[in-house]
């Protein structure tokens, strides 16, 4: 008897292999949660960026209207190209985000405006409404740098050539 009960009252502890088995599983675990909370973060990330992009669109058609009631745009010079912390689109459209890009906005002959544009974060890059994809060298639209003249392509939407549009 007594030796039955010297032996359970030692046995206090785990075994090397039992504590094995539980380190194993809780890192099994916190890959399976983290992948899932990483993707979460990027979606929510993603969103964000194009609901900014969206808010830039929006404030562009707005300083355009605003030009279209001073009579800066008319049907002869129906398209302008607004580049983000330049000129008049700097006043609708607050760069928190620090992101570059531009929009085109061309008035049609119903009187209605379009938009198009692109804009990039260091994490994404969205030339659409939909399409929002991760910065790499091949996807990335081209740059509406300004030339001497103060014309643009305005981010590959506006063309080349007679066909750019004038940065405001």
């Amino acid at each position: 008897m007594r030796k039955i009960l010297g032996y359970v009252k030692n046995n206090k502890g785990f075994t090397l292999i039992e504590l094995l088995a539980v380190i194993v599983i809780l890192a099994i675990l916190m890959l399976v949660a983290s992948t899932n909370v990483f993707n979460i973060l990027d979606n929510a990330r993603r969103g964000s960026f194009r609901t900014e992009f969206l808010a830039l669109l929006q404030s562009a058609q707005t300083t355009a209207s605003t030009e279209l009631m001073d009579g800066t745009l008319s049907q002869t010079a129906n398209r302008v190209c607004y580049v983000i912390d330049s000129g008049k689109l700097k006043e609708n459209f607050s760069n928190n985000g620090n992101y570059t890009g531009s929009v085109l906005v061309t008035l049609n002959s119903n009187g209605s405006l379009t938009t198009q544009g692109w804009m990039r974060s260091n994490y994404f890059t969205v030339s659409n409404k939909t399409n929002t994809i991760q910065n790499n060298e091949t996807d990335i639209p081209p740059s509406s740098e300004a030339s001497s003249e103060g014309m643009t392509n305005c981010g590959g939407q506006g063309g080349t050539g007679n066909n750019q549009v004038p940065i405001r």
